[in-house]
């Protein structure tokens, strides 16, 4: 019998929710053991076999090793300089590019996004020799820059994200903007920034793990010890003949830390960002 006021759950809901709870489990549970572990004190070098998801031996053992046999902290400073300089260019270069190429009445703009989203279709490895040749002969090897710039050159998706938002604003912002003398600029700062705020956070989460995770580039650019990143240290040390794997896994706890932070505080605007693409004229 049915209470009054309650409409009964559908089969769908219950299968939907139990399908995203299996699916929650199984991306968590790697997580969960990693952590588990890097508070275990092994004795081998080895895991303990079978995986365990609470410790025999709690410990800080193995994050003390890992600090002091390796400098995580300056490569984490490392890789937060680089990440934030990535993250301003990129949203400045971003924004201002795709509000130009929505709003913006020129002749040649097709053919300049289509320019752009030619980019899209190259392999960063294809560009990577002379990519490191630029970045050499303007003498930026073994600086941040040199690792922020063809990142941040390279931004044709996200300029691709701002332009479809802006599509989906009114144009009658833009026009309200100019019939009250505003110049384009600030019609762009004071009316269409703000409202980029879900898109833009989606553009951060995906610029900072794309620069947190990033090998390749930042091995070929940065040789010196004190400008190296935390992926490099991480990779360092998975090379080396004789290595503890619970120390590795502290050391990847402690790269990951400070991306589920950022994405725990910036989740609700993704959601935004997503709902924010109905908004019609």
């Amino acid at each position: 019998m049915k209470r009054k006021g309650k409409k009964p759950i559908a089969v769908s809901q219950v299968v939907y929710y139990c399908v995203l709870g299996f699916a929650a489990i199984v991306t968590i549970i790697p997580f969960v053991w990693m952590s588990s572990t890097s508070f275990d004190r092994v004795y081998t070098y080895e895991l303990p076999y079978p995986p365990r998801f609470i410790p025999a031996n709690p410990s800080m053992f193995n994050y003390e090793i890992a600090f002091m046999n390796m400098p995580l902290l300056r490569y984490m400073i490392n890789t937060m300089v680089i990440v934030i300089l990535s993250v301003i260019l990129t949203v400045a270069i971003s924004t201002i590019t795709g509000f130009c190429l929505s709003k913006g009445r020129f002749k040649g703009k097709g053919i300049i996004l289509l320019i752009i989203l030619t980019n899209m279709m190259i392999p960063f490895e294809t560009k990577l020799l002379p990519t490191f040749n630029f970045i050499h002969m303007f003498g930026l090897v073994n600086t941040y820059l040199g690792v922020v710039l063809p990142g941040v050159l390279t931004t044709a998706m996200y300029i691709f994200f701002i332009k479809k938002f802006c599509d989906d604003l009114p144009n009658d912002l833009f026009e309200a903007g100019i019939i009250d003398g505003a110049g384009k600029f600030r019609i762009y700062f004071r009316i269409f920034l703000p409202l980029m705020g879900p898109v833009v956070a989606t553009i951060i989460i995906l610029v900072v793990m794309g620069c947190w995770n990033d090998l390749l580039w930042p091995l070929c650019v940065l040789t010196r010890t004190e400008m190296k990143t935390i992926q490099i240290g991480l990779s360092m040390y998975s090379n080396q003949d004789v290595r503890h794997a619970g120390v590795a896994t502290a050391m990847s706890v402690v790269s990951v830390l400070p991306l589920t932070a950022l994405f725990i505080f910036l989740q609700k605007y993704i959601v935004q960002s997503i709902a924010a693409t109905g908004i019609k004229q």
